[in-house]
C-alpha cells in the first residue's frame, strides 16, 4: 500500500510538472496577438484595424444598413505640416457620394423604420512632415479612414483602413471593403 501511495505520488507530481511545461510551451510559440484585421480578403490590402464593440447590436445595424435605414455624417483632416495635397484630387462631397453609391449596393429592401443607424466618418490625410512620424513606414500610405457604426447612441462597430494613393484613386475599394467587412461580421 505505501509503494502504491509512493509511486501514485510520483506520476501526479511528474503529470504536474509535464502539464505546466507544455503551458509554458505553448505560451511561448503562440503566434503574438495582432490589431490588424485580416478576418476578409480585402482586409490583407492595406492595414485595417476593426473593433465590434456592441456584438449583440451588429445584427440589428446591419438590418438598418441594409433597409436602408441610417444617417451619415463626414468630415476631414488635412495635413498640417506639408502641403494638403489630397482635397485638390477628391472632395469630401466625392466621399460622401462614393459611401453611399456603396450603401446602396447592399440595401435589399427600403423599409421605414423610426430607428437609424448612425453612420460616422472622417478622412484623414497623412501628414508625411508632421515631426511625430519617425519611421519611414509611417510615411508610406496617403491616408486613412475611420468608419463608426452607432446605434441608439451606442458605438456598435469601429474600422480604420489605410488608403495608398496620393490622389485617393483607391478610397472606393477601401470603403467598399469597410461595409463588407461590417456585414460580414457573425
Amino acid at each position: 500500500m505505501n509503494k502504491i501511495k509512493k509511486y501514485l505520488g510520483i506520476f501526479i507530481a511528474v503529470f504536474l510538472i509535464t502539464a505546466i511545461g507544455y503551458s509554458i510551451y505553448e505560451q511561448m510559440n503562440k503566434e503574438p496577438m495582432s490589431a490588424k484585421s485580416k478576418r476578409i480578403p480585402c482586409q490583407k490590402k492595406t492595414t485595417t484595424f476593426e473593433k465590434i464593440i456592441k456584438p449583440q447590436f451588429v445584427l440589428e445595424a446591419q438590418k438598418l444598413l441594409k433597409d436602408g435605414q441610417y444617417t451619415l455624417e463626414s468630415s476631414m483632416k488635412k495635413s498640417v505640416y506639408a502641403k494638403s495635397k489630397l482635397f485638390d484630387y477628391i472632395s469630401l462631397n466625392q466621399i460622401d457620394q462614393m459611401t453611399i453609391d456603396t450603401i446602396n449596393k447592399n440595401i435589399i429592401q427600403e423599409n421605414n423604420n423610426d430607428n437609424k443607424l448612425f453612420i460616422k466618418y472622417y478622412i484623414y490625410e497623412n501628414d508625411i512632415k508632421d515631426p511625430g512620424k519617425k519611421t519611414k513606414k509611417s510615411k508610406l500610405y496617403a491616408g486613412y479612414l475611420v468608419y463608426e457604426f452607432i446605434l441608439n447612441k451606442k458605438l456598435v462597430y469601429k474600422i480604420q483602413t489605410d488608403f495608398m494613393d496620393f490622389q485617393g484613386k483607391d478610397i472606393s475599394n477601401r470603403i467598399n471593403c469597410v461595409f463588407k467587412s461590417f456585414l460580414t461580421i457573425r
